[in-house]
């Protein structure tokens, strides 16, 4: 059984070598959207030098911690997202770059996740935890995503609403 263990983990690292390069890459071709006068090869030394940095600065005891922070951050998003193709807003690129309302329902689905299951630094959980937050079965990622869709749904169509009655009438 080592021997076989063995030539998979061998197997496994070859096969991931290949990630680390297309992160740090993709990463570099992301920063160069904002800094596109710095040389695309200084950019892609930069990002692998954070990287590096990270692997030895990050603690991988709270790694759960980070995903689930990620969690609260791009589960209401994705909720006002789709909210937003269910009303009818599906060109993403022709939107106004600037959604107050969008940018409220995401807000309030982040603050429930973070309501219900409070992650981050010992402050902010210590802080919450006075709040008495209903620490449910379900989680956080349900609630956060019900309520940023409904409230993106809601204030999409109330800005709709608000809009045809200003627009002066024809007839």
């Amino acid at each position: 059984g080592g021997a076989g263990a063995a030539l998979a983990l061998v197997a496994l690292g070859v096969d991931e070598t290949k990630e680390p390069f297309a992160n740090v890459y993709s990463a570099a071709v992301s920063l160069q959207n904002v800094l596109p006068r710095v040389p695309q090869r200084v950019l892609i030394l930069a990002a692998a030098a954070v990287a590096t940095a990270g692997t030895f600065a990050v603690n991988l005891v709270h790694y759960q911690d980070f995903l689930y922070l990620l969690g609260s951050f791009f589960v209401p998003l994705f909720g006002v997202l789709l909210a937003q193709w269910v009303v009818g807003n599906r060109d993403v690129f022709g939107a106004p770059e600037f959604r107050p309302a969008q940018i409220v329902a995401w807000l309030a689905g982040f603050c429930l996740y973070q309501w219900l299951a409070p992650v981050g630094p010992a402050s902010w959980i210590h802080f919450v935890d006075h709040t008495h937050p209903g620490q449910g079965a379900i989680g956080g990622s349900l609630p956060s995503f019900g309520v940023s869709f409904c409230l993106s749904v809601a204030l999409t169509l109330a800005g709709r609403a608000s809009a045809r009655r200003d627009r002066p009438s024809c007839a």
